[in-house]
């Protein structure tokens, strides 16, 4: 297949904005030398649901990931590395297109979830170099069929919410047939994802086997989007019984989160870190030493997991956005045969991880992505981001889930921050329609900002003291927001999705 694409107007426009941009900010640091491995292969793996705050890696008490903690010390350890937004689909799109969710429109998982023709993904580029291309994940949101898997020749048909038990031994038997030539490897599980259910080998490392939540029987997540305000306590939901793919669910009896509760759903995920990062770190370290002189690796999650915060447990899927740290910092992790290793403690994005593959392996970026390339960062720490953005539509609006639903809104979840400050911004929209597009108007927008250097767990709005500054983020977070609406490549697409993905979903209690 040819690389070369017909561009739309509209994606023109949208390179001009991108190049005009790039250059204000004035010219890019040189690419260093080292960083150059055009022969290279490059290995991904997608960590899911994983926080950086809750990794030994990333300064966590417990040591959750003493596996990577050791693995990471030969490679580039990006301290603060963030994702677009707070579920996978979106984000996945985001890190095979270097473009924000508004920009590329994937933004719900069963309408408009087709990422337009024209738009090359990096397993198409790779391909269309040469490459051998292989996915191994565990469905769902990257369920092949969806277009951001575009380019990938060999996947396997998993069932939903896999994790890399499975998909680490089917990477490794496919590396043995096919490691001769240059490859493309992806590799995803969802071991850390809800509902917690650490195997019997590491259930007791943190929590209390004799006790449980009180609020599920494990087999099912739990979600909290707002507070009580009779309790002050998280309102919770249990998916218990969804009876059709929109969500129309039974969401079990009204309950708010204990300490307890929280003690031990905070302990179980830690044992489920420590049990994927096992299961990760086996892989890494029998990986053939010739192999990795030629290889690039890179590590990182599509989101982290809320814990009782603002309201919020869980990232509440694609229901509600959850803009914090706690979900929106994840891993970032990069491996390059002779290059540095280093905590490179500069602000990056996951949108940022295909602008700098491509150079490296000596291949010509696509125009208009919306990343930029982290080679001075890996060589040398220089910072590139002054700020760090994320944004996405969440819950399609009612009438699509009837009454009664627990968060009766469509919303826009969107952030800036740089290494001081964060502004969040949520609006709000009626059930009018159910999508919501750049015309209409919102009939509620909440915003709140932080000192992070001061209060880096986002608890201390100063949104009506620092008004100053929540103005100055605020005009930059709209400018930001034009720029990645004003790439659109043409009118997004819907494919439907499977009945038996459907079914899996529901019985995990995942919508």
């Amino acid at each position: 297949m040819a690389l070369a694409r017909t561009l739309s107007k509209r994606q023109v426009a949208g390179f001009c904005t991108a190049a005009l941009l790039a250059l204000a900010a004035g010219p890019s640091p040189a690419r260093a030398a080292s960083l150059s491995c055009p022969d290279c292969n490059v290995i991904m793996i997608s960590l899911s649901n994983v926080s950086a705050n809750r990794m030994s890696l990333y300064g966590y008490p417990r040591r959750t990931t003493p596996r990577l903690d050791r693995w990471a010390r030969q490679a580039v350890v990006f301290d603060n590395g963030f994702t677009p937004a707070s579920w996978t689909m979106p984000v996945a799109a985001s890190v095979f297109t270097s473009l924000q969710p508004y920009a590329h429109q994937m933004l719900y998982r069963t309408l408009h979830n087709t990422l337009g023709q024209d738009l090359p993904t990096l397993p198409e580029i790779l391909r269309d170099h040469g490459y051998r291309t292989a996915a191994f994940t565990g469905g769902l949101d990257y369920y092949a069929g969806f277009s951001f898997m575009r380019g990938f020749q060999d996947q396997a048909d998993n069932p939903e919410f896999t994790g890399f038990a499975t998909t680490l031994p089917q990477a490794k038997a496919w590396l043995a047939k096919n490691s001769a030539r240059r490859f493309f490897l992806f590799i995803h599980g969802y071991d850390s994802h809800c509902p917690f259910i650490p195997s019997q080998r590491y259930r007791g490392r943190f929590s209390d086997p004799k006790e449980t939540s009180g609020l599920t029987d494990e087999q099912h997540c739990v979600r909290g989007l707002e507070t009580d305000a009779s309790t002050a306590a998280i309102k919770v939901m249990r998916f218990e019984a969804c009876s059709s793919f929109e969500l129309q669910c039974e969401y079990g009896t009204p309950a708010v989160l204990t300490p307890k509760d929280l003690r031990f759903l905070s302990d179980i995920y830690d044992e489920k870190l420590v049990e994927m990062d096992a299961l990760v770190g086996d892989f890494l370290d029998e990986l053939d030493r010739g192999l990795l002189k030629k290889t690039i690796i890179v590590i990182y999650a599509d989101h982290g997991e809320m814990f009782a915060k603002h309201g919020r447990f869980g990232r509440a899927g694609n229901m509600r956005g959850t803009p914090y740290d706690d979900v929106l910092r994840v891993p970032l992790l990069m491996r390059l045969p002779g290059g540095p290793a280093r905590r490179a403690a500069g602000l990056a994005q996951l949108i940022d991880i295909m602008p700098t593959l491509l150079p490296s392996l000596g291949l010509p970026p696509p125009p208009g992505m919306q990343g930029v390339d982290l080679a001075p960062m890996i060589a040398t720490g220089t910072a590139l981001n002054p700020y760090v953005y994320s944004g996405a539509n969440y819950n399609i609006c009612a009438p699509s889930f009837p009454a009664p639903h627990p968060f009766p809104f469509c919303t826009q979840s969107e952030s800036i921050r740089d290494t001081r400050w964060k502004l969040i911004r949520e609006l709000f929209f009626d059930g009018s329609t159910p999508l919501i597009t750049p015309e209409r108007k919102p009939v509620k927008i909440v915003r709140e900002l932080y000192d992070i250097r001061a209060d880096p767990e986002e608890l201390n709005d100063l949104v009506s003291v620092s008004t100053a500054v929540a103005q100055d983020l605020e005009a930059k977070l709209a400018a930001w927001k034009r720029q990645a609406e004003a790439y659109r490549p043409g009118a997004p697409a819907t494919t439907k999705i499977p009945e038996r993905m459907q079914e899996r979903a529901r019985a995990r209690g995942y919508w």
